[in-house]
């Protein structure tokens, strides 16, 4: 880093010096601005992830507690989840207006699929002698599902949310840049470039890395505390 800011490379306007970042860190995390941007951003990915966890939790075990329905159904959770969420952005936009309900809902859709897909694939690998010693044990329906499927589907669960968080960062920050917002790491960054202060731009994208590091290690924490089978 060091010797990339020295010598001007790739570009001098491209990589600031270590001592410029840290000046610039230590201004604007004194600012209130800097921490309005970060609010922003974290409430629009965890309103959508409120919707895209519960749905995707649902969806993942009704679908992956059968395998002949996961299989009838995985192609096309599968299309959906490769659909970039950005080029649904417009249509949310059109369908809700130009506010926060629209880079929500881009976060949930964005992130649904992904949920689903960890908690179908991860009871679908759950091995069959549970399920053999759940029907013997008389279990069925109901007590068979609450007794089996929702703790073979926790794990895979947890891990598809650390998934979820990432993915549902690079949406909102990418939503708050097409379309003006008020706040958010993503309206930062593109001030940021359009003034050409490369230093701030470093700082938003090792903000946005630091809050994805740490609501990932927070599901890390809880996983291993609950989930240590």
């Amino acid at each position: 880093w060091v010797i990339a800011a020295l010598l001007r490379w790739p570009s001098p306007r491209a990589i600031p010096t270590p001592g410029a970042l840290v000046t610039t860190a230590i201004a604007e995390l004194g600012a209130r601005s800097l921490w309005l941007d970060l609010g922003a951003s974290l409430a629009r990915v965890g309103g959508g992830l409120a919707i895209a966890l519960p749905v995707g939790a649902l969806l993942g075990l009704v679908l992956g507690s059968a395998r002949e329905r996961w299989r009838a159904a995985e192609p096309t959770v599968d299309f959906l989840r490769a659909v970039p969420p950005i080029l649904t952005f417009p249509l949310f936009l059109l369908a809700l207006g130009y506010g926060e309900s629209a880079r929500v809902a881009a976060v949930a859709f964005g992130t649904v699929g992904i949920v689903v897909l960890h908690v179908a694939q991860g009871l679908a690998r759950a091995p069959r002698a549970r399920a053999d010693i759940v029907r013997l044990a008389g279990l069925d329906g109901v007590r068979a599902f609450a007794a089996l499927h929702i703790w073979e589907a926790l794990p895979a669960l947890l891990v598809g949310a650390r998934v979820a968080i990432a993915a549902g960062l690079v949406i909102v920050v990418v939503t708050e840049m097409i379309v003006g917002a008020d706040h958010g790491l993503g309206a930062r960054a593109l001030a940021a470039m359009l003034s050409y202060r490369a230093d701030l731009l470093w700082l938003v994208i090792l903000l946005a890395g630091a809050l994805g590091y740490a609501l990932s290690g927070a599901l890390a924490a809880i996983e291993r505390r609950w989930v240590d089978w």
